[in-house]
């Protein structure tokens, strides 16, 4: 399946600009709502201007419940977009196929690699792709993008692609491996975040920012030459991160005056509706702006 794409060019912006977006944290590791439930993994419905995008599926332990106890409809999906093949997010993608039919599905091809933990006693974790997610995958081949370069998934939102590792920017061992016995270490070449041009300012959503922080913004400002943006928002993975990394992400962020910073650590509904100037606050779980 084909979409528009592109290496190392600048994406062309402007020609579509999203007025309103609304994110909801379906899957994450704590809840701020009561009747939700939580799990290790991530999984976000975005939807710009009434195209809506699943972002990762978490394990799948929760998504359906959590959906429905925020009453929403999973069915249609404009697209399901993969950050990379953890199982913690991509774990729910055979329960979510077996339901939906989402127009496309973009994942980079390292995703379905086997991807492996190591243990303090072997054997050691897998925490790839579940086999169930594959085989849901092998079944629906005709609607897989994959996306080695920036893709756009739907008019006004893109996906990186691979993100480059800069060595100026440094990168410690993402600490995982490709092989049962863990002596292959794995780059997660997949790991891949989404940009969304809004006529507030660019928003950034990363999934787990395995490639870092540093590099994950830099090829966003690479691909859209933005050196500020509105929003950044997900998960970004600084639990090990050295106090040099930590220093970097820091005044990588900085550097693009974001407005809004949203650490995902809780479920619920954000929406911002991009009427107001640069800097509308994004309201608590469960409300909504006017």
């Amino acid at each position: 399946m084909e979409r528009r794409g592109s290496g190392g060019a600048r994406l062309p912006r402007g020609s579509t600009m999203i007025k309103r977006l609304r994110v909801t944290v379906l899957a994450d590791n704590c809840v701020a709502v009561r009747d939700l439930l939580a799990e290790h993994g991530l999984s976000m419905l975005i939807e710009a201007d009434g195209r809506r995008i699943l972002f990762d599926t978490g394990q799948g332990k929760v998504l359906r419940a959590n959906a429905d106890a925020l009453g929403i409809c999973l069915s249609p999906l404009d697209a399901v977009v993969l950050s990379h093949g953890h199982d913690d997010h991509t774990g729910g993608l055979a329960g979510l196929l077996r339901e939906v039919s989402p127009a496309a599905i973009f994942l980079h091809p390292a995703a379905v690699q086997p991807k492996y933990a190591k243990s303090e006693n072997p054997p050691h974790r897998s925490i790839g792709m579940p086999e169930s997610s594959r085989q849901a995958l092998d079944a629906v081949q005709d609607r897989i993008v994959w996306t080695r370069s920036a893709t756009e998934v739907v008019p006004g939102v893109w996906c990186t692609g691979e993100i480059p590792r800069l060595p100026v920017n440094g990168q410690t061992a993402t600490g995982f491996f490709l092989d049962a016995d863990c002596r292959e270490p794995d780059p997660i070449a997949d790991d891949q975040a989404l940009f969304i041009d809004t006529t507030s300012g660019l928003v950034v959503i990363a999934g787990c920012a395995h490639a870092g922080v540093v590099n994950t913004l830099d090829r966003v400002s690479a691909l859209t030459g933005c050196t500020e943006g509105l929003a950044l928002a997900g998960g970004l993975h600084l639990g090990r991160a050295t106090n040099k990394e930590l220093e970097a992400s820091a005044s990588a962020i900085g550097r693009r005056n974001f407005q809004i910073l949203l650490k995902i650590d809780s479920i619920g509904v954000i929406e911002t509706p991009f009427r107001e100037p640069a800097g509308t606050p994004i309201q608590p779980a469960g409300d909504a702006l006017p």
